[in-house]
Parts: C-alpha cells; structure tokens; sequence
C-alpha cells in the first residue's frame, strides 16, 4: 500500500444547495504523478482549490505525513510544501519573467531583498523547464505557451514537494510538452510528487503512476495507466458509452456559395499572403504549431487589429474599415482563444453572459422581456448541455468548459452566420468535445452555419472540419480536405 504524504478523507464542498464535492477520499506519495481525470463540473478544480488553499471544505480533513492540517490561506499550503500551477495564466504582465517566479518567494538579507540571488533563483528554476525565454522580458512580452511555462517555474520555485498542475500543456507545442515532461520525470525521480489534471488522455497514459477518476463531485474509481485504454477512462469519466457521432466531412463543399472570402492578407511581423475561402455550412479548421500565426489571422479578419494589405469579403460585400461592431452586425463573431480574460464578463450571471449581444431583439417600449428572454437562455442552456445549478449564477461558477460553453451560445442565440472559434475546446473534457463538435455540425448542415476553427489539436481538427487551413510562419501551406488528411501529412505541411 503506498505511504501517502498528502491525503484528503471525505472532503466534501458545498455551495448553497449543490454539492462540488461528495466525500471524496485521495492522497499522493513520495515521487508519484498521480492522475485526476473527470468531465468538466466533475470537481477537479474545486478539489485542488482545497489542497493549495484557495477553498475551504465543507467537511473532511487533510493530513500531510499523516498529521492533519488545515488550509486558511494559500499560504498555509505552501508552507506544507504545496504549489499549483493552474490552468488560467495568473502572471503579472507588467513584471519581468524573474520577478514573477519569485514572487512572495525573494531571497533576502535582513528586511530587505536580496535581488542578485532572487534572480539567480528564478533563472535557475526557470532554466529546469525551458532554457529559451529570458527571464529579464516582461511577461506581456511572451506567448501564452512562454507564459504558462513561466506558471509552473513559478510553482516549483516555493521549494513545493507537491506540485498541482492543471492543463499545463494546454498552450504547449510538442517541443516544450516533451521539455515539461522531462522536467515532471526529474521532480518525480527526485522525490517530488505532482498531481497531474489534464483533459489529454495520451498524457495521463504516458506519464501518471495512478488515475484517479472524479465524477459529479464523486470518487468514481482508480485506473492503472499500465492496463487501462483511453475508451475506458472516457467510460469511466463519463458513466456512460461515449461515441465520437462525427459525420463525414461534406462532399461537394466547393459547390456551396462562398459567405467568407479572404484574399492576400497580410500583417507585417504576423502573418503575409493569407487567402482562403469559406463556404455556406463549412466547418474550416486552421491548423498549425503555436506561433504559425492562426489567431493573428483571426483577429486581424474581426477587426480586432488592422492589416497593411489584403482584402476580406463577407457575404460578397468587401469590408473595408473592419471593427469587431461591423462584422458581428453582419453576421461574423469571433470566440477568443483567451477564454477569462477576452471571453466572459466574470462579474455577470450565465444569462448576463450569453444574452449580452442579443438584448435589442429582447427590449420593449418601457423595459426588457425577462421572461422571454430566459426561456431562449435555458433552450440554448439544454442544447449544449450547459451544467448550472441556476441561470442566475455568476458564470465564475462553472468549470470553464462550461463557461466556453456559455460563449457559444451567446454568439448562437445572437444568430450569427459566421463563427471565428480560436480554440473552442481547449481545457473541454473528452464528452463535452464530442457533445459540442456534434452540436456545432447540426448547427452547419440544418442552418447553414459557417465556422472557421482554429485548433492545435491534429487529431481534433481532422475529425471536426470539412478542410484544413495549414500555417506556417504566417503563411498558407495547403488546404488539404480532411477526408484525406492525416496527422502526419499536416505535422509535414506545418513543418516544411
């Protein structure tokens, strides 16, 4: 039996009347990555919310070399030798890459800072993970891959034995993935132990010594990542038999009337000589490694940022001035890779948040049809199979695959024809990828919707689009269909 250095028994949160987590029993031991998977609102946030200290439970306790401790702050979690890096990039732009790995962490002499060894400190922690970014840069300076690598030094910079690391490779390419992996390996050989969240399956196989499943705030059952398949932890995540239900990419999809037509764009220093075509019920995936160019392409066609050439026609009507007011009212809206900082309105309810575009269809002489309106909301809320406890809550309460949830219907119930989806299903488990990419399909072949979904998920982007945009460097290098498409020959396009 493993000798569990951290060990929660019977943790159980409640919020008002719903319950995150139901009694859920869990340790780790010494040099040990120990796996946690589950669909979203399965309770893995809020359960590493209560081992680094950001929440208290309801009941149960938790026990560090078997003596029971008790988390008030995140402090208190640190000091037992616990640090997460989570999910959402929590930095502080302005600050240089050092001062925020050692944030709260300054070596000092006395009562003042040491700065010369603080920034030896966090070069050195930072050169564990990836020797390529400069730890002098302002982290508003870096990709989002750079600033997610910054998060983890900045967690293994508290001296943590126990490290939490939620969807770390979320934003990673394949060569700073394996450079993680081989920091995760050392940490374990070490005597490090790390609790390992992530939605990508292949992931957990290859690096966890244990699978922990959670299911509706419950302890579901522990898989052996020796024997198990991925079909099986997508059972055991979800209960249930869950199918892929993709249909064959369209046929005769050059025959559908063009709704998005973008000829020669170009933004200096982003991307040059941009040109593809969207048809009416298309789902057109943009593929290509982290810095190809794909979401600067997306944001320049919205309007977001202007292009020094190049044209784009939106329902054969060229859009000279683009801004992000004239494209949605013509039908074209834009779903932000950055899903908390561009994507939500954190201090609004659900409705709040999906109704927003939409409240001038909802407006009377003297005030708004409430009633109206939410009744569209909760169709919408059951169409995407949203998990809410009311439409009333903050949309802060719900996992974050349901927040991206949220913002797809907002642009739905808005009746847009064209939609720019930059990573939709990013941090989105395996059943709730599949509920949406099936529901998305509905949306193109019975209304004619039209997507642009950019992916840095091969297998994803495959399955989901009719054909393939292939970046590289800011340019084009094929549109191959995905009937015909591989992993492989897009990893070659993207490369060469």
């Amino acid at each position: 039996m493993t000798k569990f250095i951290f060990e929660a028994r019977d943790i159980r949160k409640a919020y008002g009347v719903v319950h995150a987590l139901k009694g859920v029993s869990i340790g780790i031991g010494k040099g040990e990555v120990h796996a946690i998977i589950g669909e979203n609102g399965a309770g893995k946030s809020t359960l590493m919310s209560v081992f680094c200290g950001k929440v208290r439970p309801t009941a149960g306790t938790l026990h560090c070399d078997g003596e029971q401790i008790d988390f008030g702050k995140p402090l208190d979690a640190q000091t037992a030798g616990i640090s997460i890096a989570p999910q959402e990039i929590n930095l502080v732009p302005d600050l240089s890459v050092a001062e925020n790995i050692m944030l709260g962490a300054h070596k000092t002499v006395g009562p003042t800072i040491n700065w010369k060894k603080t920034r030896q400190a966090a070069v050195r922690h930072l050169h564990e993970i990836d020797e390529g970014i400069d730890p002098g840069s302002k982290v508003f300076q870096l990709s989002k891959a750079q600033q997610q690598l910054v998060q983890i030094a900045r967690a293994a910079a508290t001296s943590a034995r126990i490290l939490i690391l939620d969807e770390p490779t979320a934003t990673l390419t394949s060569r700073e993935t394996e450079k993680l992996f081989d920091y995760i390996r050392r940490f374990r050989a070490e005597g490090g132990a790390v609790f390992y969240i992530s939605h990508r399956l292949d992931e957990v196989l290859e690096l966890s010594d244990r699978i922990s499943v959670l299911r509706d705030g419950a302890y579901a059952g522990e898989l052996d990542p020796k024997t198990t398949t991925k079909d099986e932890m997508v059972r055991a995540m979800a209960g249930r038999v869950v199918g892929r239900g993709n249909p064959a990419p369209h046929k005769n999809i050059e025959d559908r009337d063009i709704v998005l037509k973008v000829r020669g764009l170009t933004r200096n220093g982003e991307f040059e000589d941009v040109s593809f075509d969207l048809h009416r019920g298309e789902i057109l995936g943009i593929s290509g490694l982290i810095g190809a160019g794909r979401t600067e392409v997306a944001k320049c066609i919205f309007g977001l940022t202007q292009a020094d050439s190049g044209t784009v026609e939106l329902f054969g009507q060229r859009l000279e001035r683009r801004s992000p007011y004239d494209c949605i009212s013509r039908g074209l809206a834009y779903l932000p890779e950055e899903r908390k900082q561009e994507g939500i309105f954190p201090l609004l309810s659900i409705t709040e948040n999906m109704s927003m575009p939409s409240l001038d269809r909802f407006g009377s002489l003297l005030h708004l049809r409430a009633s109206d309106l939410a009744r569209e909301v909760d169709g919408f809320i059951q169409r995407l199979r949203i998990k809410v406890s009311s439409p009333g809550d903050r949309i802060t309460s719900l996992s974050g695959g349901n927040q991206q949830k949220v913002i797809i219907g907002r642009w739905l119930m808005r009746n847009a024809r064209v939609l720019i989806m930059d990573e939709p299903t990013r941090g989105i488990d395996v059943a709730a990828k599949f509920e949406i990419q099936s529901e998305l399909r509905r949306f193109t072949d019975r209304e004619g919707l039209s997507i642009v979904f950019i992916s840095s998920e091969l297998e994803e982007v495959i399955d989901v689009s009719d054909r393939i945009v292939v970046m590289h460097e800011g340019k084009v290098k094929g549109i191959p269909t995905a009937a015909t498409a591989t992993q492989e020959s897009l990893l070659q396009l993207a490369m060469s």
